[in-house]
């Protein structure tokens, strides 16, 4: 086999002295392509030296455009096809890799191996930096502009026996809202994505697989631009129920050329040092779905799957077949059915305003090990006009030269705002008799029936703000946060949404007139039958006397 490799080599190498690639590649027929295949390999001359790097072992050139010619300048290397008479050989599903460097180097390192590489930059972006968009050495298999947090939707299931994570965040440019990568929220966006990407990646996984982990050496990361952050993620691994075991992969056997990769949304000029000591750690993942904390569930949307809560209340829900796990929203549901009254106690009126309602008692405090997920208390400091939402520090990208559809974006609630009342999803058949009960109620309109979860009966879609009364509804849409948001959004005001709303509060406010104008009468009314006072003898305080001996007008009459 090695004499034929040679051979075929020199020829490859022959051939690339006088023919370009694209006229050698023309002139083989088309049945004997995949015989021998002659892949253009970064970095790479046709005798196998690498091109030189510069004198001090830096890239030549200057910026991104030196790194990606890594890239771009190809040569001729034959790899030689499967053998059909073996079994199929191992695929791992490389994310992470933008560039497509690193996977590049693994299937050279490991040409037993089938790779396949996703990146979020689309072809023209990778060409603009000067990376090759197609390495020729993966033979097709790369996805351009994919979610990472969305695996599942862009491969077909259960087709990769191993998942990479290649520096999970660590590639995406840092949020303007944030300005620095050395803040809490920062470690806080990098462990959930990397808790989505590893939660969805198990609908690509044939079963109980492995996951391999490509990051920095912790005490070298401390002085990389986030090491200050917080950010621990091999305790992510565990908390998702990743188990290490002896590592699989060798970072030694992977080229230098090859391990260039993106930095907070940048190609950097030279590698940093602290990614020199960079490891691929190997973890054992299964199927199941990743046990959570209730405060840590209640942010997250409630449609996510392979989530369950970790510690739930007894008596939950069945699972909607056997086998599967019981669906977060109705997990939610569950927790919040049985904390009802408690809801309702903390959000209903106080006889004594200066008792603030015991809430951290409803939802049990997170410990330090499964506070990997939590949201930090940097939140509370942060002013809404530094950062309306905390979702918008969740978009992870690149370069604004990005497709809109290839930018990551997570979903979750800020804990700055008062609730949010989850509510189940509204039934697409609708019940007859229901419809026929409405039917007579002529032209009246009909508000949307709610849960009673904490009494929030007013939800304003703009702000995603409830109240529990149209009184606090209307103070809040003459709070700051309102009339920014409605400033913002020029549709609002002649939206169905807000006529909507104005006509529950004008709806409440007249009911609750009613129930108070009708209280007075009544008590007008007993007053004129009692006028006398507290009995017939004259001992109260009537309009017909005062004192003992006075009488009543009863009396009199």
């Amino acid at each position: 086999m090695a004499d034929v490799l040679d051979a075929a080599a020199a020829a490859a190498a022959a051939t690339a002295a006088s023919v370009s690639p694209a006229t050698a590649a023309a002139a083989v027929p088309s049945e004997e392509l995949p015989e021998l295949q002659i892949q253009a390999v970064s970095g790479i001359s046709a005798s196998g030296s690498e091109h030189p790097i510069g004198a001090e072992g830096e890239l030549g050139g200057s910026d991104v455009n030196a790194a990606g010619s890594l890239s771009a300048s190809s040569s001729a290397v034959v790899v030689p096809p499967p053998d059909p008479s073996l079994p199929p050989p191992k695929r791992v599903l490389v994310i992470g890799d933008e560039n497509l460097l690193f996977t590049s180097g693994m299937q050279e390192a490991y040409p037993d191996i089938e790779f396949t590489v996703t990146t979020i930059l689309s072809r023209s972006n990778l060409e603009a930096y000067g990376f090759d968009p197609i390495p020729q050495i993966l033979r097709g298999r790369v996805r351009h502009m994919v979610d990472p947090c969305r695996i599942g939707k862009n491969f077909q299931q259960a087709g990769f026996d191993e998942i990479m994570l290649f520096l999970p965040g660590l590639g995406f440019a840092v949020p303007r809202e944030l300005a620095s990568a050395d803040r809490p929220l920062f470690a806080y966006r990098t462990h959930l994505l990397a808790f989505h990407i590893l939660r969805h990646s198990k609908l690509v996984l044939k079963g109980d697989g492995h996951v391999h982990l490509v990051w920095p050496d912790d005490q070298r990361f401390i002085s990389s631009p986030c090491g200050a952050a917080g950010i621990e993620m091999q305790q992510l691994m565990h908390f998702c129920g990743c188990k290490p075991v002896e590592a699989m992969y060798v970072m030694e056997k992977v080229r230098a050329d090859y391990f260039f990769p993106f930095i907070l949304g940048e190609v950097p000029a030279e590698l940093p040092e602290w990614l020199s000591g960079s490891r691929i750690h190997s973890f054992t993942i299964d199927r199941e779905p990743i046990a959570i904390p209730l405060a840590v569930a209640l942010l997250l949307h409630p449609d996510v799957g392979f989530v369950t809560i970790k510690d739930a209340s007894p008596d939950g829900p069945e699972p909607p077949q056997p086998g599967q796990a019981v669906p977060l929203r109705a997990a939610l549901i569950h927790e919040a059915t049985v904390r009802r009254e408690k809801l309702k106690e903390a959000y209903s009126a106080k006889e004594n305003a200066e008792n603030p309602p015991d809430i951290l008692s409803i939802v049990p405090e997170t410990n330090e090990e499964d506070a990997i997920l939590a949201v930090p208390s940097e939140i509370f400091s942060t002013s809404f006009d530094d950062l309306p939402h905390l979702s918008m520090v969740l978009k992870y990208q690149i370069c604004e030269e990005q497709a809109q559809m290839s930018i990551a974006s997570l979903d979750v609630l800020d804990p700055r705002l008062p609730t949010r009342i989850a509510r189940p999803p509204p039934n697409k058949t609708p019940n007859p008799i229901t419809a026929a009960v409405m039917s007579q109620q002529g032209k009246k309109r009909q508000r949307s029936q709610q849960d009673e979860w904490g009494a929030m009966k007013f939800c304003c879609t703009l702000t995603k703000i409830c109240t529990p009364t149209a009184e606090k509804m209307r103070l809040h849409m003459q709070g700051d946060l309102y009339k920014r948001l409605a400033a913002s959004s020029p549709d609002w005001d002649e939206s169905t949404e807000k006529k909507d709303l104005l006509a529950e509060l004008e709806e409440e406010e007249a009911q609750v007139k009613r129930s108070r104008t009708q209280g007075q009468s009544q008590k007008v009314g007993g007053n004129n039958d009692d006028g006398g006072g507290k009995g017939r003898k004259g001992g109260g305080k009537g309009k017909g006397g005062k004192g003992k001996g006075g009488k009543g007008r009863r009396d009199r009459d």
